[in-house]
């Protein structure tokens, strides 16, 4: 309502410093005879906008919709027409030109209709068009948010399964890593569920939950796994954000590269592994690296060290391979809808090792 008065408002304003800069009127009753001269065009501007154009025009009933448009028209000149000669009848002086009903006076009215509705249906259509982008857009976001809440959610299962297969090994054995193991588990599962809904979360919660994971993993595979952790976090600059903001990142953007090192590599090992991760971060991107030993798919069940306690063995394909699993594939579509090309993802594959190397911007 504010912008149709804004609008009539505008439209009065102009028509009055039209009639004083060329015809010199000042005295206050024109204006006010100009003022009630509004209605009929409201009347054909309305009936045009919320009658004639949803019932003809987007039916795409052009004939018909000219011929009303037409039709709307002669008849608001009529009025306007009218009203000039009931003001010229009741004395006023500023419309005594004006006969009653002439042809040449309909179609200067008609002309004056056909500019009104030329000017307010394109910002009608312009609006509409600015309205359904905006709808669209609104629409692309949510449906981005969903699949990324979907991919978020497909944590893979299998390491829950393994480690609370652990941990009744453990319970069994009355080991004192028991708790330990639950206190990790339950921290991990807090973040999946609870933190990890949100957008972006600080990259320190993201490293203790990776740290977390890491030590349930190495539960699992004792002293066959040799594993480096470094990390490199310069704290963010007063210029980029306030120093007391944490640096954020996607949740569980990384696990899934540090849970395929594990599935795709130490799982199809019947020795010794290695796995090496390196995290730098500073105020503009995030480098993340991490190398894995990989080996061929076994038939046989994995042999345990004497220092990890027995566990499930897990089914593997024969061509488990870490470029061609699923979670890699999430992640890549996750990344995909976050940033678009403004990351890089490089993945090398030797016939010992896998690597992978990701770049992400923090701005």
């Amino acid at each position: 309502m504010i912008y149709h008065a804004l609008f009539w408002l505008c439209y009065y304003i102009f028509g009055a410093l039209i009639s004083l800069s060329i015809h010199q009127i000042y005295d206050p009753r024109f204006y006010a005879e100009l003022l009630s001269l509004l209605p009929p065009d409201m009347a054909l501007v309305y009936i045009n906008l919320y009658v004639l154009v949803p019932a003809f025009l987007l039916k795409r009933k052009f004939p018909l919709y000219f011929f009303m448009v037409l039709l709307t028209m002669t008849a608001t000149s009529i009025i306007d027409i009218e009203l000039h000669h009931l003001y010229t009848v009741s004395g006023s002086p500023f419309f005594a030109g004006n006969s009653r009903l002439t042809i040449p006076d309909l179609a200067t009215q008609l002309i004056n209709g056909i500019y009104l509705l030329g000017l307010t249906t394109g910002l009608k259509f312009f609006k509409d068009s600015m309205q359904q982008r905006q709808r669209i857009q609104e629409q692309e976001k949510q449906q981005i948010a969903l699949e990324l809440n979907f991919l978020k959610a497909q944590v893979h299962p299998h390491f829950f399964f393994n480690t609370l297969n652990n941990l009744y090994s453990l319970t069994l054995h009355k080991s004192d890593q028991a708790p330990e193991v639950v206190l990790k588990l339950s921290s991990l599962m807090s973040y999946m569920l609870y933190e990890s809904g949100a957008p972006y979360v600080p990259l320190d919660k993201e490293i203790a939950n990776l740290e977390n994971y890491i030590a349930l993993e190495k539960l699992r595979f004792g002293t066959r796994l040799s594993l480096t952790f470094e990390k490199a976090v310069t704290p963010p600059g007063p210029i980029r954000i306030p120093p007391d903001d944490p640096i954020r990142i996607p949740p569980l953007i990384l696990l899934t590269f540090v849970e395929n090192s594990f599935k795709h590599g130490m799982s199809q090992i019947l020795g010794e592994g290695r796995i090496d991760i390196a995290l730098k971060a500073d105020q503009h991107e995030l480098l993340f690296r991490i190398d894995n030993s990989i080996g061929e798919p076994q038939s046989s069940s994995e042999p345990q060290s004497s220092s990890e306690p027995p566990s499930s063995s897990e089914p593997r394909s024969s061509n488990a391979s870490p470029s061609n699993g699923i979670g890699l594939t999430n992640v890549i579509r996750r990344l995909d809808l976050l940033y678009g090309s403004n990351y890089r993802l490089d993945k090398t594959q030797t016939a010992t090792n896998f690597h992978v190397t990701l770049k992400i911007p923090l701005q």
